[in-house]
């Protein structure tokens, strides 16, 4: 029999072995609980931030039946329409099934913005959604205004989207007419037009737009031809990365496009004040297929335009001194460095410029004379002034610095634009346009990041951009990428098979847009391109050599200079988070 002691020890160790079981037990209890209540907790964060983004979705929703496509509206009934749709959205609520959960747009401000005689507005929406006490708060800007549904995204184009190979885009897609898919990039290698490279098939992140749900075609490699893509045995999530919520209808008929040479007149008219008709028949002169080629079509142009207000009328810079060959002789010295002073301030002047200018000639910014092309804040936005050249525009930049062009510019003849480039700039051009090895990144200011908005009656060409060059994958944070957006009146094709074209902005095109894009590293071989060994399986969208990432902000960082029409258009931005609560 166990003795005294032994029975002590036992029960010490019977009650250890109770409280030790005890406190597992609770904390297995509190633990399951803890996590109870953090997958409700999540589960409610979860549900508040769909509610929140459901309740902004149905204002925007509400503001695009409201005023999209309205015509004629005077400033007064539009200001009017405007209060009465934040009157309706303040006082409606979220219809949902949740239980103790409620949703609602809490605040609007509204920024009125005059340009012109054109009046836009900005609406801020605030939108709160609580479910079980859990808080989301999300905010969307929304743009009512005259401005066409170009800018609305990331790319696309008014008649067919042809897309072959693995691009990504982020943002929004149009296509007017079909929307075809492979997933074999064309390109052009060695003046053999017929190369190609079997790779993967696109991938969207956005809405895709679409005239009806056949517009959507893949090339079947059977049959040689162009199929629905709900005959082919893929999901859309294979095809394009997106899921059936993804893809709009938007009829092409409501479509608002631009007229380049009409926008043109608008800036031209906006900048110098010279009468509408007067500019638009001169223009209508030089842009008739008729004079077409003819040296001087836009001297008409110039002579009406160098009468307008304020304008400042140069023919270029003087001819450069040359310095005597007498250092001795004090009098030709003395010239020589007064004409030295007179051609260096011939330059200063374009670090600040204040007026419209007409500059009568070619102009070719080098980062040498012309180290920069700057208007003043209040001259750019405020009054409108404009650098108008009647001739092509060439920005070559031959210095080591970034050549900083912050100007709007109108250019009767083409532009080129290669090598490092700082812009906050707005171009029309009625005449081509080609970017070759270019650094376009947009100037900083006030933490926001600019950009270029280059809209080109002609063809655009982006050429050479990184050519032969691996960064590895996509970073929005690398400097290599383009902050423009393009547009052109004609067809476009774009390549990221031996270049590296990453875009943060848009391109859009009013004939066919083709893409051609691989995934990977490329480099320069003898007869072919040489691509990335590794397996098309192990690479990724961000892998991709052609990605465009849309930017919401140059419709409030470019809003002077972007061009308008007729019709009330609505914009809508990107919704952003601002703080969740649990009461």
């Amino acid at each position: 029999m166990p003795n005294d002691k032994e029975r002590g020890y036992a029960l010490v160790m019977v009650l250890f072995m109770i409280l030790l079981l005890t406190i597992l037990g609770t904390a297995v209890v509190s633990s399951t609980l803890g996590g109870a209540t953090r997958a409700e907790t999540r589960e409610n964060d979860v549900q508040s931030l769909h509610l929140a983004e459901k309740t902004l979705s149905e204002a925007a929703s509400y503001l695009v039946t409201k005023y999209d496509g309205r015509e004629d509206i005077s400033p007064g009934e539009l200001s009017q329409l405007i209060q009465n749709g934040i009157n309706e959205l303040e006082s409606q609520t979220t219809s949902t099934s949740l239980p103790e959960a409620s949703g609602k747009i809490t605040k609007i401000t509204t920024e009125q913005v005059i340009v012109g005689d054109q009046i836009s507005y900005k609406l801020n929406m605030t939108a709160e959604a609580e479910v079980n006490r859990v808080t989301r708060r999300l905010t969307q800007q929304i743009t009512i205004g005259a401005y066409p549904d170009f800018l609305n995204y990331a790319f696309g184009s008014e008649n067919d989207v042809i897309i072959n190979g693995a691009a990504y885009g982020l943002g929004n897609i149009y296509a007017g007419h079909e929307f075809l898919i492979d997933n074999t990039a064309k390109y052009v290698y060695n003046n053999d037009p017929d190369k190609t490279k079997e790779t993967k098939y696109p991938y969207f992140v956005g809405d895709i737009f679409i005239q009806n749900k056949d517009s959507i075609k893949v090339w079947d490699k059977v049959s040689g031809k162009y199929q629905p893509y709900s005959l082919i045995n893929m999901t859309l999530q294979q095809l394009l990365g997106v899921d059936n919520s993804r893809l709009q209808l938007r009829d092409q008929q409501k479509f608002m496009s631009i007229n380049v040479a009409e926008s043109f007149i608008d800036k031209a008219e906006e900048a110098t004040k010279v009468d509408r008709d007067t500019i638009k028949s001169a223009v209508d002169y030089a842009v008739d297929p008729a004079h077409i080629g003819e040296s001087g079509r836009f001297d008409k142009l110039a002579a009406v335009l160098k009468n307008g207000s304020g304008v400042t009328t140069t023919m270029g810079s003087p001819p450069k001194p040359t310095l005597p060959t007498d250092l001795d002789d004090t009098k030709l010295m003395d010239d020589y460095n007064k004409a030295l002073e007179d051609y260096d301030a011939y330059f200063v002047q374009f670090n600040s410029l204040s007026n419209t200018v007409l500059y009568n000639g070619n102009l070719a910014l080098d980062g040498l004379d012309y180290k920069s092309l700057i208007y003043t804040d209040n001259a750019k936005k405020n009054q409108h002034k404009w650098l108008i050249v009647n001739g092509d525009l060439m920005i070559s930049n031959y210095s080591s610095d970034p050549l900083v062009v912050k100007a709007n510019i109108l250019v009767t003849g083409n532009v080129f634009i290669s090598d490092q480039l700082k812009v906050d700039s707005t171009i029309f051009t009625l005449g081509s346009t080609t970017i070759e090895d270019a650094q376009i990144q947009g100037i900083q200011s006030n933490g926001e990041r600019q950009q270029l908005i280059l809209i080109s009656d002609g063809p655009v060409l982006v050429n050479k951009v990184d050519s032969f060059i691996n960064f590895g994958k996509y970073d929005p944070s690398k400097t290599n990428i383009l902050d423009a957006f393009f547009y052109t009146d004609e067809d476009a094709e774009l390549y990221g098979v031996g270049s590296i074209f990453w875009l943060r902005g848009g391109f859009f095109s009013k004939g066919n847009l083709t893409i051609n894009a691989v995934l990977g590293n490329a480099s320069a071989g003898g007869s072919d391109i040489i691509f990335d060994a590794r397996p098309q399986s192990s690479l990724t969208k961000e892998d991709s050599r052609f990605i465009v990432n849309y930017d919401y902000n140059f419709f409030a960082n470019q809003y002077e200079g972007l061009p308008r029409v007729k019709k009330l258009s609505v914009i809508v931005g990107k919704k952003q988070l601002v703080q969740s609560t649990t009461s």
